[in-house]
C-alpha cells in the first residue's frame, strides 16, 4: 500500500537524531507556553540550541513543524497496543491517552491548538491529517478483533477509537472531570461490552388467529361434555 511520505517523516539516527528530538521537543514547550500566534521558528531554534536554517531545512513553516511535533509526541506515548482482545487493546490505548492528556504541557498545546485552527485554515488542515493518520494507525486494534471473530456486525473501526479517544477529550477541554486510569478503564470497557455484545435473537410474533380459528369457551370442554 502506498502512502505519502510527509514532512519529518524520516528517521535519522546519531546527532541528527539528537538534534531533531530537541527541536521537537521545544516545539511542544514553546506551542504550550505562548501559543500559536507567537510560536515560531526562530524561537523554537533558540530553545532547542540550533541554528535556524537548520530547523527550516526541514520544516519550512512552523504548521510542517508542529505537525510533526504533534505525531513524534504520540508516536512516543500513544502506541498501538496489542493486548490479545479487544477489551485490552482499548484500555491500553485509553489509559496511554489519558496519561498524555495529563500533561500539563500536552493539555495547554491541545487547547492552544483548537483555538489557534478556528483562525488557521493551515493549522486546521494540519490537525485533520494529524486525526486521519492516527485513526488509521488505530483501526488495526477494531480489525485485530474482528478477525478474532470478537465483534458483533460489521462496526466502523474509526467510530470505536474515536468513541475511547473522544470521552477523554470531551473531559480535558470541556467538562475538567478526572482522565485517571480509573476512567479510562471505564471508558474502554463500555465501548467494549457493546462491540462485542451478543444481540439476544428476538421471538417471532405470535399470529393471531383469525377470528373464525379463535376457540370459544365450548373448545375447552371434551366432546362428551358437548352433547346434551
Amino acid at each position: 500500500m502506498e502512502t505519502t511520505k510527509r514532512i519529518g517523516d524520516s528517521r535519522p539516527g546519531g546527532r541528527t537524531a539528537r538534534t531533531r528530538s530537541l527541536v521537537l521537543g521545544a516545539a511542544v514547550e514553546l506551542l504550550a507556553e505562548i501559543g500559536y500566534d507567537q510560536f515560531s521558528i526562530e524561537l523554537v531554534a533558540e530553545r532547542a540550541g540550533v541554528h535556524k536554517t537548520t530547523v527550516y531545512r526541514r520544516w519550512p513553516t512552523k504548521v510542517d513543524l508542529i505537525a510533526d511535533a504533534t505525531r513524534e509526541r504520540s508516536r512516543n506515548h500513544v502506541p498501538v497496543p496489542d493486548t490479545g482482545t479487544l477489551a485490552g487493546d482499548l484500555r491500553a490505548l485509553a489509559r496511554s491517552v489519558a496519561a498524555n492528556l495529563r500533561s500539563p504541557a500536552v493539555h495547554r498545546m491541545t487547547s492552544n491548538i483548537i483555538t489557534a485552527s478556528s483562525a488557521s485554515p493551515d493549522l486546521a488542515n494540519g490537525t485533520s491529517e494529524f486525526w486521519a493518520e492516527r485513526l488509521t494507525l488505530m483501526r488495526v486494534i477494531v480489525e485485530r478483533a474482528n478477525a478474532r471473530g470478537e465483534i458483533t456486525g460489521s462496526p466502523d473501526p474509526n467510530l470505536i477509537i474515536e468513541a475511547v479517544v473522544g470521552a477523554l477529550y470531551l473531559r480535558l477541554l470541556f467538562t475538567g472531570e478526572p482522565i485517571d486510569n480509573r476512567t479510562a478503564d471505564a471508558i474502554a470497557d463500555l465501548i467494549a461490552d457493546g462491540a462485542t455484545r451478543i444481540e439476544e435473537p428476538t421471538q417471532p410474533e405470535l399470529h393471531r388467529l383469525e377470528p373464525s380459528r379463535r376457540h370459544t369457551p365450548a373448545d375447552t370442554h371434551p366432546a362428551s361434555e358437548q352433547l346434551t
